[in-house]
């Protein structure tokens, strides 16, 4: 699939593979019961900058789709979900609120929790960026407390 967006030219290349001879060994081995599909993605990047910028990735993934509804326009579309929530929430967590690094042993589930709400407030104030929802609530006095009532 071809999409043309953000300044650069991108195609993504998909392989489906059943999984039903390695079922058995993914539910015993790794505890990923339900496997019923495998492949690969391979996504390439051109920028049309001849200082580089072009990339070539892939990625292996497996899924509990089973053959008859796993089709190739349906996965493609689940992966591409998967990828928004990892952007949109994990890699926030991870860059903005370096939590990989801050991680807090006993209460780090408590901790994102708390992460997440704030996100999500950030987020429904308008702010496309997390450190610009900061910044902006941060300077406007009592501003913060008005986000826990609105309805």
């Amino acid at each position: 699939m071809w999409e043309k967006g953000h300044g650069r030219l991108e195609c993504r290349e998909l392989w489906v593979v059943d999984s039903q001879d390695i079922t058995t060994y993914l539910a015993e081995e790794w505890q990923w019961p339900g496997v019923q599909l495998g492949g690969r993605v391979r996504r390439s990047r051109w920028t049309g900058n001849p200082e580089g910028g072009d990339s070539q990735k892939t990625w292996t993934w497996v899924s509990s789709l089973s053959p008859a509804v796993g089709t190739p326009e349906r996965i493609a579309q689940e992966l591409r979900g998967h990828w928004a929530v990892e952007n949109g929430i994990f890699r926030v967590r991870d860059v903005t609120y370096d939590e990989d690094r801050l991680h807090g042993r006993k209460i780090g589930h408590s901790l994102a929790i708390l992460r997440n709400v704030a996100i999500t407030l950030i987020r429904r104030e308008g702010y496309p960026y997390i450190p610009d929802g900061w910044r902006d609530i941060a300077v406007q006095k009592d501003h913060g407390f008005h986000l826990f009532t609105k309805g």
